[in-house]
């Protein structure tokens, strides 16, 4: 174990963190080179539980990040190169991080070869945080501290400590020293066969340096509140021997709690440390079933409570290592999974070329083949969950066969379960997309099932106390309860005027609702919400829905969310003061309001977007965020009122020596007659009198997103806003409604009109150049337009599904589904059948105009796509092919849907602007789209230059 200690030298002191632009004229365009710099704050920033100090890491898209650590008081940030994942003990004593080895180092390493096991592990420091000294451990495999207390963390180490360098240990280890006796006398007279997996594990107080160093640890378990540990540790020499030690914080000390020849699998810890459960076989064969112990303070050893056999059991079943093992929290209770008991696979008998390869698609099969193969993993050896009452020594079985999922209330304390039974509904939902159930409650003391709500499809939500189940039916667009204990059902949205259903849905299925946000915390209410408002709906349904913010939502097109700023909450406290999200519909402006019982005040409202806070725990500070299209969402740093707040992260301030973009919120009437809203993205140095290229980029609706910040990255699919108006080209984004059985011609009276309606308001932009791109539902649409009007120079689709008729009898190779439900009921829209709606199928499938095409089209179809069949692509492509059209297919091996390689991104991001330069600023062709790159110059040759 290598544990250093140094003082941390390097403050930084924000002497500024006001944007200053420089001159217009002497910003540079973005372009390739910026991408792996440009940063982003990770998503686990923290604070620390008395508010007095925050962590966050600011990582670039490519290289090493860096943690910082502010000190609320002084405002003094440190910083750390190449930390990550910050976390605070709960006790305000230090924070604990990783640190990861250089990126250059590893990628020189990974270019030579090197294993991945052989390449440099990541370090962990711990930052005291009254004195600043940190503590350095070098290759840490995991580390770990507890949630809820303690002042210690815990430790695995990459590999064994040479005895040279062993820490001191001030506790007792008579017990090791015999261990090793014994083991030399095994070593003496047998020959060595079974070696440990194990890796050291270390126990370590930062205030006090204190530190316990264990071998060969397979697994451990911390409880919550910080009083103990579990360790699981795999000894031996010619057999495995499995002991269960019990770490002791408070004297830093381990016991011995279970020792025997076998394998102990998965050990879990109560809350307060007081019991602790695991599984254990003796067996030695490779195929183990195993026996489930469980120990608390009054048993001298562990005692096996599931044997390979129970009463309460199958006969042929057995407790599970698979799923959850886990402790109510109230330690009365213990959860773990049973399920067929394992058995060697018979011997093969025959030989490879004897063996038969088949699928048989049966027409009864409740699942699709395909749908069976990605499930096959749970399908194939299924475990079911189960609790042992541990005052009553009793075993009851919660799931089967018939109900497979089961959900435990108030952490395992309550005395029902809910259970979900999709059996009945599995064929159909092949076809329908609708993903129904029964939901039944289960007695968790007796296992009795009792139905509450049958084929529900919705938003259900359970009380923690099992009181109440409360559930919205798409059908009526209403919520209903059930009385737990009496089975009494209530119509509980009676009475609003509103309702609670998508008011833009425009799919043709069901309409999903708002959202429910949970009971109140004496259990009477549900609350939730409709397009604007929040609700309270009486659960017995004797009084009228009322509306907590009285209509003022509505009233001024402005959308209220509860902001919850306890993540560990389980209720909604009407008699507290509430912090909600405000985001307004018409003018895209959001902030935060305080609801009480005064009504609604608003605390702030402007042009930008806000995201939910975080607080801390113990203290009145707060952390939240807020961006604007030109301004990345920094840290903010207030108190609880989220006033005066102050900027506490500087993310990108290289951005000033780029060109931008602006945005503005447009709309217009479109050739539907409805009026439509989008996003207009242009250069911030525009000049009105010239001419500029404008690309409409569309998928649904996107002019909600007119206050976020989109960075320059390489593309996965799509357009960047900011990159494209920096390199002088406008970007269109407009929101599209649709009509069952029109999903074609909406995206062209949207698009085309909205295209139309830009280029007459603003002068600047070149209706001669004008271009469209999309990627999935919006490749689609792009390869559907191209076929209608010819007022794009140039179109870029990406995975375009291109022939509705062969795709809808296709799979989704992603989840195994049927694409049927795809055409029937959702994003395509068709609303029927192919034999029922063939005309409309048809209608909507550009391969069937093709000979129509004069825009010269770039597709990109990956041969891995999950999403839409690769073949549509194909289709497309050879269709335009034939009729001697310009389009080029780029198809990047082994790629999903979207890229999930950098380095394939951001050849699509050059090869998808060369493409748009060529056909709307009249640049030279590159050498890719003059000539083509021949399968055997693949890898060799990337046909960027420019043919002149």
């Amino acid at each position: 174990m290598q544990i250093s200690t140094i003082k941390t030298t390097l403050i930084l002191l924000f002497a500024s963190l006001i944007f200053v632009p420089s001159m217009a004229d002497e910003k540079k365009q973005l372009d390739a080179s910026v991408y792996d710099g440009w940063k982003s704050i990770d998503r686990g920033y923290a604070v620390s539980n008395d508010g007095k100090f925050v962590s966050y890491v600011i990582k670039p898209q490519k290289g090493d990040t860096y943690l910082y650590l502010y000190n609320v008081a002084t405002e003094e940030l440190d910083s750390v190169p190449r930390g990550k994942s910050p976390v605070f003990s709960y006790s305000n004593q230090f924070v604990a991080f990783n640190v990861l080895p250089q990126a250059d180092s590893i990628r020189a390493l990974k270019l030579e070869k090197v294993k991945k096991d052989k390449l440099p592990k990541d370090s962990l420091f711990i930052r005291n945080l009254s004195t600043g000294e940190m503590t350095k451990i070098a290759d840490i495999s995991k580390w770990s501290a507890p949630k809820k207390g303690g002042d210690w963390v815990a430790y695995l180490l990459d590999k064994e400590v040479k005895k040279k360098d062993e820490p001191k240990d001030t506790t007792k280890v008579e017990e090791a020293k015999e261990e090793k006796k014994e083991e030399k006398d095994k070593k003496d007279k047998k020959k060595k066969s079974f070696k440990s997996k194990g890796k050291p594990l270390v126990f370590y107080r930062p205030s006090s340096g204190d530190s316990l160093y264990i071998e060969k640890v397979n697994h451990y378990t911390l409880a919550e509140d910080g009083s103990a540990a579990y360790i699981v540790q795999s000894i031996g020499d010619t057999t495995e021997v499995s002991k269960v030690l019990k770490f002791n914080p408070q004297s830093f000390t381990v016991d011995t709690l279970f020792k025997q020849i076998g394998k102990v699998e998965k050990i879990a810890s109560a809350y307060d440390g007081a019991q602790c459960a695991f599984f254990f076989s003796p067996d030695t064969a490779d195929v183990k079933v195993y026996r489930l112990y469980h120990f608390t303070p009054k048993m001298k050893v562990p005692q096996m409570i599931i044997d390979t056999l129970h009463v309460a059991l199958p006969t042929e079943w057995a407790a599970r290592t698979k799923g959850d093992l886990k402790f109510s929290r109230n330690g009365e209770r213990l959860f773990f999974e049973a399920g067929l008991r394992p058995s060697p696979e018979p011997k093969d008998t025959l030989v490879a070329d004897e063996k038969t390869h088949v699928d048989i698609w049966g027409w009864k099969d409740m699942d699709i083949q395909p749908m069976q193969k990605k499930n096959l993993s749970k399908e194939k050896d299924p475990s079911y969950n189960c609790v042992y009452h541990i005052k009553k020594k009793q075993v009851v079985q919660l799931a089967d066969e018939q109900i497979k999922s089961v959900e435990v209330l108030d952490k395992g304390n309550g005395n029902i379960a809910i259970g979900y039974d999709s059996a009945p509904y599995r064929w159909a939902r092949t076809y329908s997309g609708r993903w129904a159930a029964d939901i039944y409650k289960i007695d968790i003391i007796t296992g009795q099932r009792t139905l509450l709500v049958r084929n529900h499809s919705g938003e259900e939500a359970v009380a923690e106390n099992g009181s109440w189940i409360a559930y919205y039916n798409a059908n009526d667009g209403q919520y209903y309860s059930v009385n737990i204990k009496t089975g009494a059902n209530a119509l509980i949205s009676k009475g609003a005027n509103v309702s609670f259903a998508d008011e833009l849905h425009d799919t043709p299925n069901e309409a999903r609702a708002y959202g429910i946000e949970g009971f109140t915390s004496d259990n009477k209410f549900l609350v939730v919400y409709d397009r604007y408002d929040i609700w309270k709906l009486d659960l017995t349904g004797k009084t009228d829905a009322q509306c907590l913010t009285n209509g003022n939502g509505r009233k001024h097109t402005t959308e209220y969310r509860y902001v919850k700023l306890d993540k560990e909450e389980k209720t909604v406290d009407l008699a507290k003061d509430w912090l909600l999200t405000t985001f307004n519909d018409l003018n895209k402006q959001s902030g935060f309001s305080k609801l009480s019982s005064k009504g609604i005040e608003e605390i702030m409202m402007g042009d930008y977007r806000v995201y939910s806070p975080i607080k801390a725990k113990k203290a009145d500070v707060m952390l939240w965020r807020k961006s604007t299209f030109t301004q990345y969402p920094e840290l903010r740093l207030s108190k609880g009122d989220l006033t005066q707040s102050k900027v506490i992260s500087n993310t990108n301030p290289q951005q000033r020596d780029y060109v931008w973009g602006d945005i503005q919120l447009v709309d217009w009437v479109a050739s539907d007659g409805l009026t439509h809203q989008g996003l207009l993205i242009t250069p911030e140095n525009l000049d009105p009198n010239q001419k500029y290229p404008m690309i409409s980029y569309f998928y649904e609706r996107y002019s909600d997103n007119l206050h976020g910040y989109r960075a320059p990255a390489p593309s996965r699919s799509t357009v960047n806003w900011n990159f494209y108006a920096s390199n002088g080209y406008i970007i269109f984004v407009p929101d599209i409604f649709y009509r069952d059985g029109d999903p074609g011609l909406c995206a062209y009276e949207a698009v085309v009109s909205g295209c139309l309606a830009m280029a007459d308001r603003f002068s600047f932009i070149d209706r001669e150049n004008m271009g469209i791109q999309g990627q999935s539902w919006g490749g689609y649409q792009v390869a559907y337009l191209v076929t209608r009007t010819n007022l794009f120079k140039a179109g870029m689709a990406g995975a375009p599904v291109s022939n509705m008729t062969s795709a809808y009898g296709g799979i989704r190779w992603g989840s195994g589904m049927s694409r049927q439900f795809q055409y029937e009921k959702t994003q395509s829209r068709i609303g029927g059948t192919l034999w029922e709606k063939t005309n409309k199928y048809i209608e909507n499938s550009p391969v069937f105009f093709a000979p129509q095409v004069e825009t010269p089209l770039l597709m990109m179809h990956n041969d891995k796509d999950g999403a839409v069949p690769w073949y549509q692509g194909i289709e497309y492509y050879m269709a335009l092919r034939r009729l001697e059209k310009p389009v080029w297919m780029l198809v990047y091996n082994d790629e999903e849907h979207n890229l999930t390689r950098r380095a394939n991104s951001k050849d699509l991001s050059i090869r998808m602007m060369q493409f748009f330069n060529h056909y709307l600023k009249g640049a030279p062709m590159p050498v890719w789209m003059h000539d083509g790159i021949p399968a055997v110059k693949k890898g060799k040759e990337l046909g960027y230059d420019l043919v002149e």
